[in-house]
Parts: C-alpha cells; structure tokens; sequence
C-alpha cells in the first residue's frame, strides 16, 4: 500500500496535462493508428501521414512509437518554424548510427568496431536523390519520425520531402517514414501530390472516444491505488470532449484533492474542485476567447447561453452543429420556448473577433451550421458550465 507522499509524488508522472506521453505503460488507446503504423512499417515501401487536430495526442503518439517497435532504428525529429529541408534531414540523420566490424589486416588480430554516422552530401541544395543516395549501401529497417511538421510552411520543403518519400518508397523499401501535424486532411499537411497516393497510408487522430477516455481514468487511478465514484467518471469523460488535456488536467487536480485529504475514493467534491482549477490553469488564449464571448452587462447573459448551448449540442461526423441544435439546448437551458430570430444575432458576434472568434461558419448561405474555431474551446466551456451550475 503506498503512502500519500508516494501516491503525490506518482501523481505527477501519471497525469500529464502540459507534455507529452512518454511511458507505454501511461499511454492509453489509439490501438487502431498504432496497428495501421506497424502495417506500414512491415509493407516495405509505404509510408504514413498521421493527421489530425490540436490537442488530440499526436506527440504522445509520436513518442509512443520511438518506443514500441522493436528490430529497426527510429529517428524522430520535432519540427519547428525555421526548419527545411535541410535542417531537418540534419537532425534526423544525427540521431542514426550503425556499429560495423571491420575485417583485421593479417593474422591473429581481432575485429574492430566502428561507428558509421550519416551525413547529407556537402552540396549547394540537397534534394530527394541525395537522401536516396545516404542509404544505398545500409540494409537495416530505418523509421524516421518528422512530427510537427505543420510548423513548416516552406512550399519548397514540402515538395522536397513528397519527392523524397516517392524516390525511397521506389528504391529504398526499407526505409519508411511517418509525418505527423495538425492538419484536416493530408493534403494541407504536405501539399498535393497524386504520385504519393500509391505509397502514402493516411492515419487520421480523431478525438479520443469515450472507452478510451475511460480507460485512461481507470488505468490511471488503478497505479495511484484509488477509486472513483461512478459520477466522476462519467462526467470527466463527458467535459473532456474527447482531449485527452482535459483527461488529465481533471484527474490530476481531482487524485490531488482526494489524497491529500485521506480519501480513497474521488468523489463529485473533488471534482468541483479539480474543474475550478483546471479553469484557472486552461490555455491563456482559451481564457481571453471565453472572456471576450460571453462579456455582458445584462444581468441575463444571453451570450453565455447561447455559448453553453453550442458546448452542449448534438454534432455532425464534421463536429459541427446547426442552429436548431442550439436552440433546443438554448430553450432547454433557459426554460424558453425561443425562435431561431433570438439567437441569430449572438450567433452572428460569437464568429467574429470582439467576441473572440469563437465559432466558425461552415457550410453555404441558408445551411450555415458552426464548429467551436478552437475544438478545445468545447471542453473549456463545459466546464464553465459546471461551475456556474454549481456556483
């Protein structure tokens, strides 16, 4: 039975909110990317482009498969604003070395190993076939890892690197490669390239679903030796809205709260607890957007309504939602019997930048329906909605 400084001291490798997963045993889910990875892997010549938006877990996953995958070297590479082509090759080709044996000169002379690094060639400007040319001669498995690579908006780049995975997918096939971004589609990650279509495997990270999030919960809680209330669990899975940010910002307040005060089990105490502090530590844009959406004068916010309306409407495939789906959980909330004409005008402001851009318009005129700008922005809002309720 491990005591409450341990448990404390656990609590903060269990639960991480601000980086990354780096311990397979802490990562939960995502068994289908992961498995869609290893295919890729295995089916010489292929390679992935794992997509997806903000705050899903693409890093975690990034980090997860440096770990996992066994008989092949990994290189991965975090890409950032001043990166090229170049630069990026650089790094990850650091981060490759092989030990080979020398055959000894005459008799009696053992074997001597030595350490082979690669280099790109020392011309003006590499392309596709100088990196083809590094691993001509190199038989072993190599997995290069490029994650955020939405960071980079140099076109050229992008092409270089479509041009790369064509030339290795064609002549090196035991080379693969996985690029990881924020983007909606493969296409605003790397640009449009119908001679990749052949050997890239798209892999789209979606919102965490509902029995992972769970499973992070009761996995988590398990290794910090608690229990929770059934409540706890199911509304942590409903205002984490699919994040796994959230998933953890909320258990790691909530375990907090409930160890230090001797309770083996987190009850619904210790999660309005955990939700008035993961407000207070949420994204500072997040704060500013949700201050500057619901801003009022009136005692009666209409604005906050309306805000919490969207949070809790019913969405597409697309995670939009229409305004009939707001105006039921608007007269639901409000206990009105409202028409569309009294939630047009805040719909209108809450698109536009004195109401901190908070929803988008998607859609074409008389069919507009609206998506939170900032998917995160949904779970913030749910817990604002908790905490208004519960005063």
């Amino acid at each position: 039975m491990k005591t409450n400084e341990e448990k404390i001291q656990l609590l903060y490798e269990v639960f991480s909110p601000s980086a990354p997963i780096e311990n397979t045993e802490l990562f939960i889910g995502r068994r289908t990317q992961i498995a869609r990875v290893r295919d890729i892997i295995e089916e010489r010549g292929h390679h992935g482009v794992i997509y997806g938006g903000r705050g899903v877990g693409k890093t975690s996953l990034a980090n997860i498969l440096s770990m996992i995958f066994e008989n092949i070297s990994i290189a991965k590479v975090t890409c950032n604003r001043t990166d090229n082509f170049v630069t990026i090759w650089q790094k990850a080709l650091k981060k490759i070395r092989f030990v080979a044996q020398n055959q000894p000169v005459g008799f009696n002379t053992k074997p001597e190993n030595s350490i082979i690094e690669l280099y790109l060639p020392d011309v003006e400007s590499p392309d596709a076939s100088d990196v083809e040319a590094i691993f001509e001669n190199i038989p072993d498995n190599i997995l290069f890892i490029f994650d955020e690579f939405d960071s980079i908006s140099d076109e050229e780049t992008k092409i270089k690197m479509a041009d790369t995975i064509k030339v290795l997918s064609d002549n090196n096939p035991h080379i693969t490669i996985i690029i990881i971004g924020i983007a909606d589609s493969v296409t605003k990650l790397i640009g449009e390239h119908p001679s990749l279509e052949r050997c890239v495997r798209q892999i789209e990270m979606p919102l965490m679903n509902l029995e992972e999030i769970a499973e992070i919960i009761y996995n988590s809680l398990d290794i910090l030796q608690l229990k929770a209330e059934a409540d706890f669990i199911s509304k942590t899975v409903e205002y984490a809205s699919g994040f796994p940010h959230y998933v953890h910002l909320l258990c790691k307040f909530a375990a907090k709260r409930a160890i230090s005060s001797n309770s083996p089990i987190i009850t619904g105490e210790h999660l309005n607890v955990a939700i008035k502090y993961s407000i207070e530590d949420s994204n500072h844009s997040i704060k500013s957007s949700f201050a500057a959406a619901v801003k009022s004068a009136r005692r009666q916010n209409q604005f906050q309504d309306v805000l919490f309306s969207c949070a809790l409407s019913k969405v597409d495939s697309e995670n939009s939602f229409g305004t009939s789906d707001i105006l039921r959980e608007y007269n639901r909330i409000t206990k009105q019997n409202a028409e569309r004409e009294s939630i047009a005008y805040n719909l209108g402001m809450l698109c536009k930048e004195e109401r901190g851009f908070i929803l988008t318009k998607v859609g074409t005129a008389k069919k507009y329906r609206f998506r939170f700008t900032n998917p995160v922005m949904k779970a913030f809002v749910k817990l604002n909605i908790h905490n208004t309720i519960i005063g």
